[in-house]
């Protein structure tokens, strides 16, 4: 039978050491330095984590290497992602997504220099991949000199790659109007890049955009949505209140990201 035993040390924290019942070794488990309850129990769960403070997380993973050979049920964390394992070998990523929303419209520049989509930008971590997503609409109601519009990518982070989709549509009449049909393309570059149907001239424009990509960070910094007019128009746009990009890790850079049971 397993033996008990609480002992104290020159730190004070306690020692809660449970002797093996299949060996002659022991495995000691250090308790922090918290009052209250580690763990509970009730009659509906065998294991409650009591809630976390504003300094103290409720759960925490430490950094570790992944199983050789995944196995269901695993939960893993190797300082990049949180993964799970559903079954099988079938490791999968946990989105640790990073979210923006605009809440309210963001009014923009009669400018022809880069500005922010969103009036914001995220902070990535060096070599890692990360998967986004980013949904935006420009408008404005003023101009009429003509120009096009591109998007870009900015910020303080150096990139290995960049690559996304994007599904654009362009009207003169409203975002709920689809009178000039869409137009996707395949981009592999943060630099501006024309992203519309040609340039126009009309004072009231309206342009939903919807990207969907991945890019490969090298030395971390920020990374930052941005879009380019190539002239001045005469009146600014604004992005619209819903517009949002959501961005999570997915692997370590330098390599193909291969997370679950891929041959």
């Amino acid at each position: 039978m397993s033996s008990v035993a609480i002992t104290g040390n020159a730190s004070g924290a306690g020692v809660f050491t449970i002797a093996s019942p299949n060996s002659a070794s022991s495995f000691t488990a250090t308790l922090p330095t918290q009052t209250g309850t580690l763990v509970s129990g009730t009659s509906t769960a065998n294991a409650v984590i009591p809630a976390g403070t504003t300094t103290v997380a409720p759960l925490l993973l430490t950094s570790g290497t992944n199983l050789t050979t995944a196995v269901a049920g695993a939960i893993e964390y190797d300082g990049e992602v949180v993964y799970v394992t559903p079954q099988g070998t079938q490791r999968g990523v946990v989105p640790g997504v990073q979210f923006f929303r605009l809440n309210t419209d963001l009014a923009g520049a009669n400018v022809n220099t880069a500005q922010s989509t969103l009036g914001v930008g995220v902070t990535l971590s060096a070599s890692t991949v990360y998967a986004f997503e980013m949904v935006f609409a420009l408008s404005k109601s003023a101009g009429t000199t003509s120009h096009s519009v591109g998007l870009s990518f900015g910020g303080a982070a150096t990139l290995n790659n960049i690559a996304y989709f994007g599904i654009f549509v362009g009207t003169n009449t409203a975002f709920t109007t689809d009178s000039q049909g869409t137009i996707g393309m395949y981009i592999q570059t943060a630099a501006n890049t024309t992203f519309s149907q040609g340039t126009t001239t009309s004072a009231a424009v309206f342009r939903t955009y919807n990207l969907k990509g991945t890019v490969s960070v090298n030395a971390g910094g920020t990374f930052i949505p941005q879009y380019t007019l190539s002239a001045a128009p005469g009146g600014a746009y604004t992005t619209a209140i819903g517009s949002y990009m959501m961005i999570y890790p997915i692997s370590a850079s330098g390599a193909n990201t291969s997370v679950g049971a891929w041959a």
